[in-house]
């Protein structure tokens, strides 16, 4: 079979196949990989189909491996291991710098403290691409995929990573401009009660949703929400129309949409949903030249 052929399974295909061998679980494989369950499901059923050969046996338990499964499963092994044996001896200078992965909750150029620190490590870091929210973050934080990660919120379920308070970023109102709160210069949660809240759920961040529905209580009528919409710009156009409001980080109120005001909270209501962002990192990290450089930027 040629190297080039559409037959040879893809590198991500063995280590979805390699993750579901060490969890004999596809749940627990899929949470391992930090993706859901179907498309795992998809990826391991493409490989059987390139192969032509039954390499699992499951049921909604447990995983059990054919012996073709075995044997492809201790090869799988090899080359995987052979492959990040080539990868490691391939150190050029951009494997040399800190590696860091930023949440996509924020926009960090609109930040001083990550515009600088953006700045300062501009020759000495890689900024991981990937468009990925702050739990995909710790994911791939555990999986060594980076140096560093910043996120919305800190593993406390895992005592391997270190962590560190950096920042606190205010939240905004967007609301209708047609509304009569608009006018004001700070907005009272009370004031806006007429308008239900698009919201989260409370998997993305636990912690961060439970600290808000903990101020929701202290209002004086119950509070109305709406489910999030894929995407912000649909909310706010949804806004503009006088159909909701929304709370949004002030770093992120650079969209201009006709009819949508964004007011800064009373100072009350603005102390109760600061998000909180931490660096964080696992001890290995350290062995990188420039890594402690990185926590004493935000020891300042």
């Amino acid at each position: 079979m040629q190297v080039y052929s559409r037959r040879l399974p893809s590198i991500k295909q063995l280590q979805y196949f390699l993750a579901v061998c060490e969890e004999r679980n596809f749940r627990k494989a899929a949470a391992k990989l930090g993706i859901s369950q179907p498309p795992l499901s998809v990826q391991i059923k493409e490989l059987e189909n390139k192969l032509n050969s039954k390499l699992l046996i499951r049921n909604t338990q447990h995983v059990l491996l054919t012996k073709e499964g075995e044997i492809f499963r201790e090869e799988t092994i090899k080359l995987m291991g052979k492959l990040c044996q080539l990868t490691n001896s391939f150190q050029s200078v951009e494997s040399r710098k800190v590696i860091i992965g930023m949440t996509k909750t924020l926009s960090f150029d609109f930040i001083p403290i990550f515009k600088q620190f953006l700045s300062d490590f501009k020759e000495n870091s890689i900024i991981y691409k990937d468009d990925y929210t702050s739990k995909e973050l710790i994911i791939e934080l555990q999986k060594k995929n980076m140096d560093f990660a910043v996120v919305s919120y800190h593993p406390i379920e895992d005592n391997k990573i270190f962590y560190r308070l950096i920042h606190q970023e205010p939240m905004v109102l967007a609301i209708p401009e047609s509304h009569t709160a608009s006018k004001n210069e700070y907005i009272d949660l009370n004031d806006v009660m007429d308008l239900p809240l698009y919201w989260f759920n409370r998997y993305v961040n636990p912690i961060y949703y439970d600290q808000c529905e903990q101020a929701f209580k202290n209002l004086l009528f119950p509070l109305i929400r709406r489910a999030e919409l894929p995407d912000t710009l649909s909310m706010l156009l949804d806004i503009s129309l006088g159909r909701g409001m929304l709370f949004i980080p002030k770093s992120n109120t650079r969209a201009d949409v006709p009819g949508v005001v964004y007011k800064k909270l009373i100072p009350y209501f603005e102390k109760k949903f600061l998000i909180d962002i931490f660096l964080v990192w696992k001890e290995a990290a350290l062995n990188n030249e420039h890594a402690q450089s990185v926590i004493d930027c935000f020891n300042k």
